[in-house]
């Protein structure tokens, strides 16, 4: 539905939610709420909403955000979803990398970018962008996940490549 809008709270550690707007922003209703996580990001495909939070993994509702269950990814701290086809990325903090989900979020697995902290992911194409911590810039995978290079020519390097947008021929990233 194009009037339909999610938004995240991510108020860690008092509590995350997810709130749901059914006509563009005027009324929001509580959609999901976890005490001890913060939501901090969202990603859509379909009437499946993902829910990454700063603890327990990955939420996911396949209703339209009418209920969530937890996926198989916990223990994570996830800062940043994207979603490729049926493929579903979501980047941790912590030095876990960045993790892929080939069903719908029933089981994932770790990439082989398994020991950054990821700050921000994007998709174009078959290209997946993970925006890194630690002055490292950028890595790009053409084989979903598979293999990862880094891609900084150009990039002054900065202490957190903490967004990214793709657009055309041309990548944009924010600094932290």
């Amino acid at each position: 539905n194009a009037s339909t809008i999610f938004a995240g709270d991510n108020e860690f550690p008092t509590g995350g939610y997810v709130y749901k707007s059914t006509n563009d922003g005027a009324d929001w209703t509580l959609t999901f709420g976890a005490t001890d996580q913060g939501v901090t990001s969202l990603a859509a495909n379909g009437n499946n909403i993902y829910a990454g939070c700063s603890v327990y993994g990955v939420n996911k509702s396949t209703d339209n955000g009418q209920s969530w269950t937890q996926t198989s990814l916990i223990n994570r701290n996830v800062n940043c979803l994207a979603i490729n086809g049926n493929n579903i990325f979501a980047g941790t903090l912590a030095f876990y990398g960045v993790y892929l989900s080939t069903n719908n979020g029933t089981n994932w697995a770790q990439t082989s970018l398994n020991n950054l902290d990821i700050r921000s992911l994007a998709v174009n194409g078959n290209n997946v962008f993970a925006g890194t911590f630690n002055n490292l810039g950028i890595f790009v995978s053409n084989d979903n996940g598979s293999t990862w290079l880094a891609r900084n020519e150009g990039l002054p390097l900065t202490s957190a490549v903490s967004a990214l947008c793709i657009t055309g021929y041309y990548a944009f990233a924010g600094p932290f």
